[in-house]
């Protein structure tokens, strides 16, 4: 297999690169280009900089006219720093996953949503419910819980994200994503059985048409 031709087969289980949403797709033609040696694929634990390029921790050395460092960011260091204390208290929970109610608000912070920042398999489908779940709260088109009941519950899927994967601080949901939908459903006032059938909902997949929001089965309602 080309993962492990190039060495890039992980050493954990792929269960927990899907629960904690670290699954890559690859670009087409990614591994043919790296048997052309258009792309050249070096897996080492530490290297530095010399005149000419890079040097390896096993020695060895390429040349590069330029490096790009793609390090990525904090996000969650990110956001932190906007907000003042106490609110900045309220994000820094000790299990190091931000607390987030239907992964869209937290309770203990007013007139402030993070749309986007949880993972899940489909993050684009995840983010538009969660954006229409925010449209109709903000609507007053329904009440949220009271402010324990929500902490209780965030409390208890972090509890899941915990036992699921050892990379869970990632705030992902892939384990759970179809369950956080029907939730957001049903807290919307949506039928949480999207499909047209109970055979569907048992053997179909769920995609992100079946939360179009003309796809309600006749039976929607408002709190």
């Amino acid at each position: 297999m080309p993962l492990e031709k190039y060495g890039l087969k992980p050493d954990h289980p792929f269960l927990e690169d899907y629960a904690s949403c670290q699954m890559a797709i690859m670009p087409d033609d990614f591994f043919r280009h790296a048997d052309e040696g258009k792309i050249v694929i070096k897996r080492t634990s530490d290297w530095w900089f010399w005149n000419g390029g890079i040097e390896f921790d096993d020695g060895s050395r390429s040349e590069f006219d330029v490096v790009i460092m793609a390090t990525g960011f904090d996000g969650k260091k990110k956001l932190t720093d906007i907000f003042p204390q106490p609110f900045r208290t309220f994000l820094q929970y000790p299990s190091g996953m931000m607390p987030l109610y239907r992964g869209t608000i937290n309770p203990m912070i007013p007139n402030m949503a993070f749309v986007g920042y949880l993972e899940s398999v489909a993050n684009l489908h995840t983010s538009e419910l969660r954006s229409i779940w925010l449209a109709r709260l903000v609507d007053e088109k329904f009440k949220l819980p009271e402010t324990q009941k929500m902490v209780e519950e965030i409390n208890e899927e972090m509890e899941v994200m915990k036992r699921s994967t050892r990379f869970y601080k990632r705030h992902c949901i892939s384990t759970y994503s179809i369950n956080h939908s029907d939730q957001i459903c049903e807290e919307m006032g949506w039928n949480p059985w999207r499909k047209n059938s109970w055979f569907s909902e048992a053997f179909s997949p769920y995609g992100s048409q079946d939360y179009n929001s003309n796809n309600n089965n006749g039976n929607t309602k408002t709190n």
